[in-house]
């Protein structure tokens, strides 16, 4: 029985190593350019044994999407439970963002879009944003940062267009994601602010 449980925990931390080493090789290089015999090697670990655990790369780009985004929602959430504005927790949402943008390729967030499952996910999880998101645009209203003549159930379609067409055209290899996002993002975000919401915008990335 203690052998059991032995060889299970390590089997568990394993699954956990490869996720973390394979999520880390594809941020810095991209998904493409990343083969599974990279990540046996980098853990010196048989590929029979990596494809026991994972049955290929889309699996891992899967597990590996839904723990960061699990996360990240989790951390926004701690965030908002603080007693926080709703324009204050877009610009921490907007900071987290920024700071994922600096420590990732370009070419993973093309590549990511590739893979079925993925690219499935994504949406799905665009879909519920779309939904819970008008409720808590209302609260911005009420709370005085947002304005009231705005449709705010367009807003997310917008902002899907948006990055569909970034995609679309290729824009990211004329310039950076940082940029992109900063200038459609800000620019946006300002546009649906009152003028108490245009000033803490402002105080607070500028």
């Amino acid at each position: 029985m203690p052998v059991l449980k032995q060889t299970t925990s390590y089997r568990v931390s394993l699954k956990e190593r490869i996720l973390e080493t394979a999520m880390q090789a594809f941020i810095e290089r991209g998904v493409k350019a990343v083969k599974m015999d990279d990540i046996a090697t980098k853990l010196t670990i048989s590929k029979r044994t990596l494809y026991e655990i994972y049955t290929d790369k889309e699996q891992l780009l899967f597990e590996g999407i839904k723990k960061y985004d699990k996360s990240k929602r989790l951390k926004l959430q701690q965030y908002a439970a603080q007693g926080h504005s709703v324009i204050d927790i877009i610009l921490e949402a907007y900071r987290m963002k920024i700071k994922e943008i600096r420590m990732v390729n370009p070419t993973f967030y093309i590549d990511i879009m590739k893979y079925p499952r993925v690219e499935q996910f994504i949406r799905e999880n665009n879909e519920r944003m779309r939904h819970n998101s008008v409720e808590f645009m209302k609260r911005g209203v009420k709370e005085g940062f947002l304005r009231e003549n705005v449709n705010y159930e367009m807003i997310p379609f917008m902002f899907d267009a948006i990055g569909q067409y970034v995609m679309n055209n290729s824009l990211l290899q004329r310039y950076s994601v940082e940029e992109m996002f900063s200038n459609y993002f800000l620019v946006s975000l300002r546009g649906l602010c009152t003028a108490e919401g245009i000033r803490v915008v402002d105080a607070a990335v500028l």
